[in-house]
């Protein structure tokens, strides 16, 4: 039955660790350049050529 407990409050920090990084991430909005950052390699094989 310990072991259920653990599982539950380890599992609590794992999720909670998740949407703490979460809202980090949006608050520092580095989501906002990804599409430009998906591109990039595509911009580097063009001007190699």
């Amino acid at each position: 039955m310990e072991v259920i407990i653990l599982l539950i409050f380890v599992s609590l920090v794992l999720a909670g660790t998740g949407v703490a990084f979460f809202a980090w991430n949006l608050r520092q909005k580095s989501h906002e350049h990804g599409d430009r950052l998906a591109l990039l390699p595509l911009e580097l094989d063009n001007d190699e050529s």
